[in-house]
C-alpha cells in the first residue's frame, strides 16, 4: 500500500508522472491501475465535500473531525534520531503526541515517520502509526512537503477519510502550548481561509544583516534580504516574524469560490482564496531543535526558572566582583590614557538596559522578559562588567589598554545604581537615542552615522566622554569573554582601520573615522523572516530555498561591542553618509555566542548552550563556520565566567 500511495502522490502533487507510472510497472501492474487510483481519490473527495451534512452551518464544533499528524524523520543530520532525544524526561516525539492529545478537537493522532524506533515510541505515547514512510521520502534532500502530501493521500486512498481539519505538528518544537492550537483553529475558521501557518516572534536578534567576503563587510543585496521594518503593513506595524513550522492547519471543509469579476459588485467581499493566514506564537514556542546546541538549549529552558532566575539589587550587592584595574587618580578626576593608535583617549562604557521594558502600545505582543537574570549563579550585568575588567587587567593585554582606561556604567534605575556602586564605577545617564532610531529597536547603541560622530560622541548625555575614543559594551552581552573583547580592540585600533578620517580634498575638513561594530553569525536568517499584512496573510518572498543548508552564511550587527572614534574636526552640513553599496561602519567578526544579547530566558539558554558547544567541540574544517574567524580563535580557549 505504501508504494501505491507513493505513486499517486507523485502523479497528483509532486509532478513526477513518468516516475509514478514506472513505479507501477515495476510492481507488475498495468499503467491503467494508476489512473484508476487517481480517479478513486477524486471520487472520495467529491463525495465528502458535496455532502450537505459537511457544510459549515451543519457541523457543530464538538463534531469537527480534526486529525493531528506529527512529522518525525529518523534520518536527521544535525541531531541524529532527534525525535527520540529527551527533553524534560520525555522524547520529543512523545511531547508532540501529548500536545496533540491535549487538544479537545483532535480525534486522532497519526505519526508520519520512516523509523521503526520512533514509531514504537509514538505508539507507547498513544498515537497511531498506520504506515511507515517509504525510503524515497526519508532522505536528507527530500522536501517536507512530500511526506506531508503522502500522509494525506494515504488517508484518502487507503482509509477513505477526508477530515475537516488536518493539524500538522512538528516533533522538533518541544515547547508548543496546546492552548495555541484551539486559538489557531478559531482564527482559521473566522478568516474563511484554506490554511493557517505559524510564525514566531523574534528573540533579541539584530535585523542589520550583512555579508563578509574576504573580511570586507557589505550589505545584503536584493529584496529577499530586506529586513528593515516598514510602516503600514498590517496590525503589527511592519514587525518581522520568524518562519516557524511548529504547527499548521489545513481546512478540508467545503468552500465557495467567487470569481474575480464578481467581487467588485459584492457589498462584503469574501477573503481571497488560497492564501494562508498567519498565527503568531511566542518566541520560546518557536524553538526548533535543529542543531546540538538547540537540544541543549531546550533542556536548559525546560527548567528556566531554576537555571535562569531573575536577579535584583541584593544579588548584585552579594556578588564578588572581579579585580578592577588600579587607577592613579580618583574616578571623578582620572583622565583616560592617551592611546597612540587612536585619534583620542580611550574609555569604556557599559550600557545597561532599562529595568522594566514597556509593553507595546497596541497590546498585540507581550512585554519581553527583563534581561536581569542570573546565569550560573552570577547576575548577567555582573558577568559583563567582570569580563570588561578582566580584559583590561589581563597580564597579556596591551599596556595602552590597561590600568589607566576608565570604565563607566551608563543607565538609570536601581539596577544600574547597584552595579555602579558594587564595582565603584561612575554612573552616567543613559544615552539619548533619536526617536526615529529608538523605534527601530537600536537601543542602547544605535547605528552611528557621520553626523552623529561630528561632535566627538554620539551621546550628548555623556559630555565627560567628548573627544575620546569610546568602547561601548552592551550590558546584555553576558556571554562575552575577555579574549574576544581584547581581540576586538586590537582589530578595531589596528593601523589602517581609519576609513573616513582623511579629507577628500585639501580644502575640505576631516571627517571622523567610522564606528567599528562587532558582527556575528545571524541567529535568524533574513530569508526566514516573514511579514504579516493587513489581511493577516504571511508575506513571503519567492525563490527562497526551503532547506537551511541551501542558504548562504549571513552575519548581523549584534550590538555587543561598538567603538566610537573621536572626531578631529567638525563636519560640515554637506557631509553625506556612505552609499548603499557600503556599510556606515567597519565590522569586526566575533563568535555567535559572544555576540548574543541576553534579553530573556530563551536568549540565555541559547547562548549558554552555544558557548558550551563551541568550547568543547574541536575546530571544524568548514571555513564558513563562525568560530573559524581569527578574532574568535582565542575565545574558544576560554569558557565564559
Amino acid at each position: 500500500p505504501e508504494q501505491c500511495v507513493l505513486a499517486v502522490t507523485e502523479r497528483l502533487w509532486l509532478g513526477r508522472a513518468d516516475r509514478a507510472a514506472q513505479r507501477v510497472r515495476d510492481h507488475g501492474l498495468p499503467s491503467g491501475a494508476l489512473d484508476r487510483w487517481v480517479a478513486e481519490c477524486a471520487r472520495i473527495r467529491a463525495e465528502r465535500l458535496s455532502d450537505p451534512a459537511h457544510r459549515d452551518c451543519n457541523i457543530p464544533r464538538h463534531s469537527w473531525d480534526v486529525v493531528a499528524m506529527v512529522l518525525a524523520r529518523g534520518g536527521s543530520r544535525g541531531v541524529p534520531r532527534k525525535a527520540l532525544r529527551r527533553v524534560g524526561g520525555r522524547a520529543l516525539v512523545e511531547r508532540a503526541v501529548d500536545v496533540c492529545r491535549a487538544v479537545p478537537e483532535v480525534r486522532r493522532v497519526v505519526i508520519n515517520t520512516d523509523c521503526p524506533d520512533i514509531a514504537a515510541a509514538a505508539r507507547h505515547a498513544g498515537a497511531d502509526v498506520p504506515f511507515l514512510r517509504p525510503a524515497e521520502l526519508g532522505g536528507d534532500r527530500v522536501s517536507p512537503f512530500d511526506p506531508w502530501m503522502f500522509a494525506q493521500m494515504w488517508m484518502l486512498l487507503v482509509e477513505r477519510r477526508v477530515p475537516d481539519f488536518l493539524l500538522t505538528v512538528s516533533a522538533t518544537h518541544p515547547f508548543v502550548d496546546p492552548v495555541e492550537i484551539p486559538r489557531a483553529l478559531d482564527r482559521l475558521t473566522a478568516a474563511n481561509r484554506p490554511a493557517l501557518h505559524t510564525v514566531a516572534r523574534l528573540p533579541s536578534a539584530s535585523l542589520d544583516f550583512l555579508t563578509l567576503r574576504d573580511g570586507v563587510p557589505a550589505p545584503l543585496p536584493g529584496p529577499a534580504h530586506d529586513a528593515r521594518p516598514r510602516r503600514g503593513q498590517g496590525p503589527h506595524g511592519g514587525e518581522r516574524f520568524l518562519q516557524c513550522g511548529a504547527f499548521s492547519l489545513e481546512s478540508h471543509r467545503p468552500r465557495y469560490r467567487i470569481e474575480p469579476w464578481l467581487r467588485p459588485d459584492m457589498t462584503v467581499p469574501p477573503a481571497p482564496d488560497g492564501n494562508p493566514v498567519a498565527h503568531v506564537i511566542p518566541a520560546a514556542q518557536g524553538l526548533d531543535v535543529d542543531e546540538p546546541w538547540d537540544l541543549a538549549a531546550a533542556r536548559l529552558l525546560e527548567n528556566s526558572s531554576v537555571n535562569f532566575p531573575p536577579c535584583g539589587p541584593g544579588d548584585i550587592a552579594a556578588h564578588c566582583p572581579a579585580t578592577r584595574p588600579e587607577s592613579p587618580e580618583p574616578e571623578s578626576t582620572a583622565s583616560p590614557l592617551h592611546c597612540p593608535r587612536s585619534h583620542g583617549r580611550l574609555a569604556c562604557v557599559v550600557l545597561l538596559p532599562p529595568e522594566g521594558p514597556e509593553p507595546p502600545p497596541d497590546g498585540t505582543a507581550p512585554a519581553p522578559e527583563t534581561p536581569y537574570l542570573c546565569l550560573e549563579g552570577v547576575p548577567a550585568p555582573c558577568r559583563t562588567v567582570d569580563t570588561v575588567l578582566r580584559a583590561l587587567n589581563a597580564p597579556d593585554a596591551d599596556r595602552d589598554h590597561r590600568s589607566a582606561m576608565p570604565v563607566f556604567v551608563a543607565g538609570q534605575g536601581v539596577m544600574a545604581r547597584a552595579v555602579a556602586t558594587r564595582y565603584g564605577l561612575p554612573l552616567l545617564p543613559p544615552p539619548r537615542v533619536p526617536a526615529c532610531r529608538a523605534a527601530a529597536r537600536e537601543w542602547p547603541v544605535p547605528l552611528f552615522r557621520r553626523a552623529d560622530l561630528a561632535e566627538g560622541t554620539a551621546f550628548p548625555g555623556h559630555p565627560v566622554l567628548a573627544g575620546h575614543d569610546v568602547l561601548y559594551v552592551d550590558g546584555r552581552a553576558a556571554l562575552l569573554d575577555a579574549a574576544t573583547l581584547r581581540a576586538f580592540l586590537a582589530s578595531a585600533l589596528a593601523p589602517g582601520n581609519e576609513s573616513g578620517g582623511k579629507p577628500a580634498a585639501p580644502d575640505e575638513p576631516c571627517l571622523p573615522p567610522r564606528a567599528v561594530c562587532s558582527v556575528s553569525p545571524a541567529p535568524a536568517h533574513p530569508a526566514h523572516l516573514k511579514r504579516v499584512d493587513t489581511a493577516g496573510e504571511v508575506v513571503s518572498v519567492p525563490g527562497i530555498p526551503a532547506r537551511r543548508q541551501d542558504l548562504p552564511p549571513v552575519w548581523s550587527r549584534d550590538g555587543a561591542l561598538t567603538l566610537v572614534r573621536a572626531a578631529r574636526r567638525r563636519a560640515t552640513p554637506g557631509d553625506r553618509d556612505t552609499g548603499p553599496e557600503t556599510l556606515p561602519y567597519d565590522a569586526v567578526p566575533i563568535g555567535r555566542a559572544q555576540g548574543m544579547l541576553v534579553n530573556s530566558r530563551l536568549d540565555a539558554a541559547r547562548g549558554m548552550a552555544l558557548a558550551a558547544y563551541l568550547t568543547e567541540r574541536p575546530a571544524p574544517s568548514d571555513a564558513h563556520r563562525p568560530v573559524e574567524h581569527a578574532a574568535t580563535h582565542p575565545a574558544r580557549k576560554e569558557r565564559p565566567a
